[in-house]
Parts: C-alpha cells; sequence; structure tokens
C-alpha cells in the first residue's frame, strides 16, 4: 500500500470518528472532571455507598441494594432489606451494611495496599459489637461469664460477610487477614469460628449490579445518567471499555490491509523522532511571516549544539521564538528535546538569558518573578505557580500554542518590564 493511501483511509477514519463525536459518541464524564478514576474513597466507595442506602436521596428504598446483594450472591443470606442501613467510613470500613442482624463489611481495594490486620480488626469491630457486653458481670461469675461471651462472639462471626473488592477478585493478603484464613467460602481462625467471605470484582460483579441497577430504574433519566457514567468509570479502570472509533481497531479490522496498515505505522514510530522534527520545523516556518511582523525572531540550535547541550544537561532548544529587542533576560516560546530514559519532545514558555542556549536556574527566575511584581505568570494551558515550566507534550496543539504566544499582550508586557531588569 503506498502512504498516500493509507494517509487518505486514515483521514476518512478521524473525519469519522469527528462525526461519532458530534453525534454523542464522547469521553466527557462529570466524575473524572473532578476526581482521579482510582480514588478509592472520594469516588468509588462513596458512590457505591450512595446508591446501596435504602435512604439515600436516589428514593428508590432498598432497589439499588438488593440488586447488589443479589450480584454479589448474598440476597438469601442476608434477608430482609426492607430495614437495612448502609454506612461509609464506619469504624474506618469502607462500606458497612447491616439490617440489624445481618453484616457485610465491604473492603475497596483497586491500587491500595492491604494493612496490617485490616480484615481482621473490621470483622472483630463488628463482632464484638453484636455480641453480649460482660464488662458488669461480678468477679463471681467471671469463668462461666467468659464461655457466655465467647459463645455469643462466635454466634455474631456467623452472621458478618466480608466482601473483598478489587479489579480482578484477588484475594487479601494473609497480613491483612491476621488471624483468618480463606477456606473456600469462609474466613476460618484457629478456633474453628467462620465468617463469610467472597472476593468480588469491579469487572464482574459491581459492573452486572450497575447494569441491572439501570434496568431497574427504567425511564429516570437523572438515574440513569448517573449510573452510566459510574458504569464509563469502572469500565475504564478494568480496561473494559470497548471505542468502535479507536486507531488500534482501525490498523487491524481489516484483514487484508492489516499487514500493510502495520507495516507503515511501525514504519512512522521508528522515525518519530524525525518526524516530530520535520513538522516543528514546518510549523516554525509556516508562522516565520507573523512571527516576524510581531517583533519576534526565530532562534536555531545546530545539530552539534544541540547533541552537546544533551550532553551537559540532557536538554536542548532547536526552535526558539524570542523578542527581537530585549533585555538580559526574556520569555521566549520554544521547542525542546529532553533525554532521560528515552527522547520526547514538549513545547513551552521559560525565562531565558541572552547569549544562553538554556533556561533560567530557579532562584534567577524567582528574582525575576519578583521584580515583575506577579503572582502568575501567562502560560499555555492554565495559570499555575510552577511558573517555573510550563510544557505540553501533545506535539498535535504545537501551531494553535505558539498562535497564544505571539498574540498575548501579557507576554509582550512582561518582556517590555524585564528590558530594564539586570539582575
Amino acid at each position: 500500500m503506498e502512504y498516500r493511501e493509507f494517509f487518505e483511509r486514515v483521514k476518512g477514519f478521524l473525519e469519522q470518528a469527528e462525526i461519532h463525536k458530534r453525534r454523542g459518541n464522547n469521553d466527557f464524564n462529570p466524575y473524572l472532571q473532578m476526581l482521579s478514576k482510582n480514588d478509592e474513597v472520594r469516588l468509588h466507595s462513596r458512590l457505591i455507598c450512595g446508591f446501596l442506602n435504602p435512604l439515600g436521596n436516589h428514593y428508590q428504598g432498598d432497589v439499588f441494594l438488593e440488586t447488589f446483594l443479589e450480584c454479589v450472591g448474598l440476597k438469601a443470606w442476608f434477608d430482609d432489606t426492607s430495614n437495612a442501613r448502609v454506612h461509609k467510613e464506619y469504624e474506618n470500613i469502607d462500606v458497612y451494611i447491616t439490617n440489624g442482624e445481618r453484616h457485610i463489611i465491604v473492603e475497596n481495594k483497586i491500587w491500595a495496599g492491604d494493612q496490617d490486620r485490616q480484615i481482621e480488626r473490621y470483622i472483630e469491630i463488628i463482632a464484638k459489637e453484636q455480641s453480649r457486653d460482660s464488662s458488669d458481670i461480678e468477679s463471681s461469675e467471671l469463668e462461666s461469664s467468659e464461655n457466655v461471651a465467647q459463645q455469643e462472639l462466635s454466634q455474631a462471626y456467623e452472621n458478618i460477610a466480608v466482601l473483598y473488592l478489587t479489579l480482578d477478585a484477588k484475594d487479601p493478603t494473609q497480613q491483612s487477614l491476621g488471624k483468618w484464613e480463606i477456606q473456600g467460602d469462609y474466613l476460618v481462625d484457629k478456633q474453628g469460628n467462620k465468617v463469610l467471605f467472597k472476593a468480588i470484582s469491579y469487572k464482574d460483579e459491581i459492573l452486572k449490579w450497575i447494569e441491572n441497577s439501570q434496568a431497574k430504574v427504567g425511564c429516570i433519566t437523572s438515574l440513569n445518567a448517573a449510573l452510566l457514567f459510574y458504569k464509563d468509570v469502572v469500565q475504564i479502570i478494568t480496561n473494559t471499555k470497548e471505542n468502535t472509533m479507536s486507531i488500534e481497531k482501525f490498523l487491524t479490522d481489516n484483514k487484508e490491509n492489516m499487514q500493510e496498515n502495520m507495516k507503515i505505522a511501525f514504519e512512522i514510530l521508528e522515525n518519530k523522532d524525525k518526524i516530530i522534527e520535520s513538522y516543528c520545523e514546518a510549523i516554525v516556518e509556516k508562522c516565520r511571516e507573523q512571527i516576524e511582523s510581531k517583533d519576534f525572531e526565530i532562534v536555531k540550535t545546530s545539530k552539534d549544539k544541540k547533541m552537546d547541550s544533551w550532553k551537559r544537561n540532557s536538554l536542548s532548544y532547536p526552535f526558539m521564538i524570542k523578542p527581537k529587542n530585549c533585555g538580559k533576560y526574556y520569555f521566549a516560546f520554544c521547542v525542546e528535546y529532553y533525554i532521560q530514559k528515552e527522547e520526547y519532545s514538549c513545547y513551552g514558555v521559560r525565562i531565558f538569558e541572552q547569549d544562553s542556549d538554556s533556561s533560567m536556574d530557579n532562584n534567577i527566575s524567582s528574582k525575576i518573578i519578583e521584580y515583575l511584581n506577579v503572582e502568575y505568570i501567562w502560560w499555555l494551558n492554565d495559570n499555575q505557580k510552577f511558573w517555573w515550566y510550563a510544557f505540553d507534550t501533545s506535539i498535535t496543539e504545537l501551531e494553535s500554542k505558539l498562535q497564544e504566544f505571539l498574540d498575548s499582550e501579557k507576554i509582550k508586557d512582561l518582556n517590555d518590564k524585564l528590558k530594564d531588569y539586570q539582575g
């Protein structure tokens, strides 16, 4: 396959993907605008608890809780859900479900590690709360009272279930279990006490619960949307979200062209650095007339100098857009190459010194910022206090970000102020 034909097909794919986006196929998720997809406590535990709580503002009673118990196989064991209560972070338990007789401990683990004797502690807390309080029994009855207390504690264990929720239903570590060991569907200690146990996963039980809950709420738009967005989050963290317009699907979907597609794709990857360098140079040349008309100039670093810079600082600036008439220090837009474990390119705004091919030391930059008497410096993405570094690795936006720099009155004002600063 020729390159022209390949890129024509890529163009068609991108145009079709854009149509899909306009028709509603997008990656916007309100939950992920506020919290990380892996936030166990503030996102997942809170949402799960909010839905499961029969007294929640969803006003659906125990519908979500009942559905959840069906999905994890505890519906018959738990029995009555009409008076159930669901608590978040009860005695540090992620989600605690109880109807007064039965008790479910849900330990939610996405990436966090197990704490020492964590599950053991939770079991003991709930078991002791449910067993008879023997603290007021007289000393003459101590021996018999201890026996009674032990019996009640053993009975309390029988009314407890532990659900260990992870991405892929892995078991907790022995460090977390403490005195308990996993034996089939139970946790068992050396005295023969048993607690129901099941390892569940976001990939299976939680996704199933979300889908079954959607079916039950029917046309209640707000709840359906809330569940749909949460399903999207769960599919993302479990790598089960299908993207019908993915570049991977485009490259491998057509079996006849797959070999040719991959050959070109791997050739592009092998020449990535050269392609990016050529792309950056083309953008700079394309904007040359505008750059010069706005009193900026293009400074290029030779390859030899670039390699020397790599050896010295692992950092170089092959393309720099700087003001023509500037003081000793100035703000410039630059494309940089950085070598650490592997080479990559990025771009943004830095403070430079005349006749230097490297950006300012942080201490000097601090003095310059203090001199300019500004709390925030205008950057390419958002205002931020990390004023010494504001770079972007999304190289496809290079042209638009360069345009923002050239059009910025703030940059012009800052460079004018710096003309009188000598350090």
